[in-house]
């Protein structure tokens, strides 16, 4: 059997023919990456944290999806102007969920916000908006001329790490769609890639039987060009399905 992959998933109003309606939605981009890897992708509403448990024991493995900023406060953080799209429910639910995937090492690929509500939830914090809080801090949030699908910012791996082994080399060229990042990592969580302003764009557990992917960028959108965006989703599938059959 293939194994199934949760999807975390945004509120958005979509139009139907009685008018806009809230809905639970993600993009194509990651379902269709996890079907391209041999997964059968299931999308997560937005749950009450307390029925997480029940979820994602019937799961082989997990997607936590980009989006809308972290609530600051969460992490004991200051306002500011940059934060957006804060869904306090969404927090709740995702921070649940990363505890939970910490907690019992379920595969993992974490994605952008993804990899920031992982950090939040063990106990880290995030830089709130980069080209502000972070001195020589570039622009990370770039959009038009395709650049969602196209691999146009260097990032350094460090030697030995586990994306370095995957992907066969040290420097990488990705997307850039976020300003915010990881501050401080979270204890058993340590970064492995930065971006040339220092900003971390990859962490990696401590303990190296949890099978955790977790990367700025947004590797759903470069698996048609970028080989190594394709190796993420068919690493997590492959830790997913040494899990069939075991649940």
């Amino acid at each position: 059997m293939n194994p199934v992959i949760g999807i975390t998933s945004q509120r958005r109003d979509v139009a139907t023919s009685y008018g806009a309606q809230p809905a639970t939605t993600v993009t194509l981009s990651y379902s269709d990456a996890v079907v391209g890897a041999g997964g059968v992708p299931i999308v997560l509403p937005i749950l009450d944290p307390d029925a997480i448990p029940t979820v994602l024991s019937r799961l082989d493995g997990v997607v936590m999806t980009g989006g809308g900023d972290v609530e600051p406060a969460r992490y004991n953080g200051a306002g500011h102007e940059a934060v957006y799209g804060v869904d306090p429910a969404r927090d709740a639910c995702e921070l649940a969920i990363a505890r939970y995937v910490a907690e019992h090492k379920i595969p993992v690929l974490a994605i952008c916000r993804g990899i920031q509500v992982l950090n939040v939830a063990l106990g880290g914090d995030l830089v709130a908006d980069i080209p502000s809080q972070i001195d020589g801090g570039f622009e990370h949030f770039v959009t038009g001329d395709g650049n969602a699908t196209r691999a146009h910012q260097s990032i350094d791996l460090a030697d030995g790490c586990r994306l370095a082994g995957l992907f066969g080399t040290t420097s990488l060229k990705v997307n850039s769609l976020h300003h915010q990042a990881v501050a401080t990592p979270a204890p058993g969580l340590h970064p492995v890639a930065w971006s040339e302003d220092g900003v971390v764009e990859a962490l990696e557990p401590d303990d190296a039987d949890w099978p955790l992917l977790a990367v700025q960028w947004h590797p759903e959108n470069l698996v048609a060009t970028e080989p190594a965006a394709r190796t993420l989703f068919g690493e997590l599938v492959a830790a997913a399905g040494s899990r069939v059959g075991k649940l």
